[in-house]
């Protein structure tokens, strides 16, 4: 008799499944996996310019649908985003439509004690410094250290984001 699993392959994931790596995972088999040209789910991640990312609020970036409130992106650093931004406490989006304000960075070790990547956690605010409102909308970034490209003689840089976007405030209060 044949395994009922079988019939699904590959392709088809089990009713409830949800796709819940942990920091190392995210390090390890996706964006190491990415830097070196190896294939990776496209399913699950997008890739996206970090200008484009961080020009436009968080909504514009992603498409809703089924309810997801989590979203993965392969961060290109192009030309426009250099290495300072990602150290800035905030990286302003647009004409003053919102920023997203850091929490500083944090080490990700590996289990020698090395510093493996960093983990940049951010929180969208709507409007002008001034006038910001929090939102529910939050990302974590993921970056390997510089000394890891020119290790390995590569030649593009990419970070990796966990996009979540959590319920929306209720204002009756």
């Amino acid at each position: 008799m044949e395994d009922q699993d079988d019939d699904f392959g590959d392709q088809y994931l089990p009713v409830g499944y949800r796709f819940v790596p942990t920091d190392e995972e995210l390090v390890s088999h996706y964006l190491i996996n990415r830097v070196f040209c190896k294939p990776v789910p496209a399913s699950v991640f997008q890739e996206i310019n970090a200008s484009e990312l961080y020009s436009q609020p968080p909504k514009s970036s992603v498409q809703f649908s089924s309810g997801e409130r989590e979203w993965f992106f392969f961060i290109h650093k192009d030309g426009n985003f250099d290495d300072e931004q990602h150290k800035t406490l905030f990286r302003m989006v647009g004409d003053g439509l919102g920023f997203w304000r850091s929490n500083g960075e944090k080490p990700l070790f590996d289990t020698s004690g090395n510093v493996v990547a960093f983990k940049i956690h951010l929180t969208y605010f709507s409007g002008c410094l001034s006038k910001a409102k929090k939102t529910h909308w939050r990302m974590d970034e993921y970056r390997l250290p510089i000394q890891f490209y020119t290790l390995h003689n590569s030649k593009e840089e990419w970070a990796l984001g966990r996009l979540t976007r959590g319920r929306d405030y209720n204002f009756d209060f």
